[in-house]
Order: structure tokens, then C-alpha cells, then sequence
């Protein structure tokens, strides 16, 4: 059986008027990304989002964290654990911590796969489960023929990326609590669905194996916005799989909340619900 696949990330060639999604023969998956030409007759087609981009989402983070510090004045602090919350009539006055009370006028809470726990105490139920998801990173040498656009085998569900001298796959969502376990079992098919298009992609000896909660909503959709029972508490959560793709323009609508200005992009239908 052939294949579906998306395949991203912009291309010299293609017109530059052509944006979104672009179904394309086999003949134009292989000149986008000449390292799939090995897998050519597995294909039935493709869609290509030539808008579309990939990235190292924690270096993006740790350099974002880096400027704040240095050129905002932000402080982190790391290892922190919010123990309780200090309040006053409708307002939270400062945070608990394992290093001390921490005061504030505004505070957002962005606790991730662990934010319902939390939440309850402000007065919020929140439909957030954890999910585990997998990823494996492989080293990639000179004489390898990895990918140059990310895509999706959407017959396997299994995304790929490359990252300089990295290539990244990750597939599989379970609901497994709060464990993040692993073994390298858990990581076969996405290697061999890997294999299959890339041969030469990577070196598969050397596989770096992870997996992580990711925060889900049913519908899939981030939370915003504030409870009823302290008005100086405003929502950034739920965001899935999808946290990096949406972090700014979520960092946009909580900047414009924690102002109380006009979001400027309309959170409706993510609003939080209170109890």
C-alpha cells in the first residue's frame, strides 16, 4: 500500500506564490527532498505546506530565557516548587515556595500536565490529561542522506525533522498517568517506518531516546483567561503537542490579559470555565 505524506518548509522550487497546501505526484516530493528518492515507489502522493517550518524548540527556549535575563532584567527561578498560595479577598498576594515567599501583583499559571491539581484551589476545573508521546533523536554524519524539509508519514503518524546535525522522529500518544518511562520496544515502529524512507538517513546505532506529558484538552484547544474566585490569576494552558507552535501567540493573549487590554486575537471558545 502507498503512502500520504505532508512534507514543509519552504522551497526555492516552487513559485513563491504558491503558499499552504500543495498536492504534488511522487515526481515533486522527490525534487523538494531528493533524500526521499530512495522511498519513491511507497508514495501515492503528497501535500506540501510550503509555510511551514520545524525547529529545536529548546534551544529556542533556552536563548528566549537567556535575552529575557539579560536584556529585560527577567529572573527564573529554577528548581522552585510552589507549595501553596498566600491570598487576600479576591487576590493571590504572593507564592509559596521551598525558597521562600514570592509576591506579586499579576500571576499566570502555566503548569502543564500538572496545572488541574493546581488549579482547584483558584476556584478552576480544568479538563487537562497528561499524554505520553515519544521521540528519538539520531546523530547524522557526512555520508548520510537525511531529510532537508520535515513531513509526516501520515500512513504511521510518524513526524520527522532535522535539526543540523540531528535528525528527530517522533510518533505515538498513549494515556499512561503520569509515568514517563521508557524502553527501546517503545520505539521500534517509528524506527522502522523511518527506515523504510530513509536508509541512509541517520545513524540508527546511536538512537537518543525520550518521552514526555504533553498537556491535552478533549478538543484539543488551549485554555485562557481568569477564574471568578481571584481576579489576578490568569490561564496559559492545555496546548498538546502543539505548545511551541502556539507559544506566541499565546504569550500574546495572556500579555493582553494580564493588562487587561483587548486580547488581540480572540480567545473565544478557550475561555476558562470556573466551578
Amino acid at each position: 500500500m502507498k503512502r500520504l505524506f505532508f512534507i514543509g518548509i519552504s522551497s526555492s522550487i516552487l513559485p513563491r506564490k504558491f503558499y499552504f497546501r500543495i498536492p504534488l505526484t511522487t515526481g515533486w516530493i522527490t525534487r523538494i527532498d531528493p533524500s526521499l528518492s530512495s522511498a519513491r515507489e511507497k508514495f501515492a502522493g503528497a501535500i506540501y505546506c510550503p509555510t511551514d517550518g520545524s525547529g529545536d524548540a529548546r534551544m529556542f527556549t533556552r536563548n528566549l530565557a537567556e535575552y529575557c535575563a539579560t536584556q529585560l532584567g527577567v529572573t527564573f527561578l529554577y528548581d522552585t516548587e510552589i507549595r501553596d498560595l498566600e491570598t487576600s479577598g479576591d487576590r493571590i498576594t504572593a507564592a509559596l515556595t521551598n525558597k521562600g515567599r514570592i509576591a506579586g501583583n499579576e500571576f499566570v499559571v502555566c503548569l502543564g500536565v500538572f496545572a488541574p491539581r493546581f488549579a482547584r484551589k483558584l476556584g478552576v476545573s480544568l479538563p487537562i490529561y497528561p499524554i505520553k508521546g515519544y521521540s528519538v533523536t539520531m546523530p547524522i554524519g557526512d555520508k548520510h542522506q537525511a531529510p532537508t524539509v520535515g513531513g509526516v508519514d501520515e500512513d504511521n503518524l510518524v513526524a520527522y525533522a532535522r535539526f543540523g546535525n540531528r535528525m528527530r522522529v517522533t510518533a505515538t500518544a498513549e494515556f499512561a498517568g503520569f509515568s514517563k518511562t521508557h524502553k527501546p520496544q517503545d520505539f521500534t515502529h517509528m524506527l522502522r517506518a523511518t527506515r523504510e524512507l530513509f536508509p541512509q538517513g541517520a545513524d540508527f546505532g546511536q538512537p537518543d531516546y525520550w518521552a514526555g506529558l504533553r498537556p491535552m484538552t478533549p478538543d484539543g484547544l488551549p485554555i485562557f483567561g481568569r477564574g471568578k474566585r481571584f481576579a489576578n490569576a490568569v490561564m496559559n494552558l492545555g496546548h498538546g503537542h502543539m505548545g511551541w507552535t502556539m507559544s506566541a501567540g499565546s504569550a500574546r493573549i495572556v500579555a493582553d490579559m494580564v493588562k487587561r487590554t483587548e486580547p488581540a486575537f480572540n480567545p473565544e471558545g478557550m475561555l476558562v470555565k470556573a466551578v
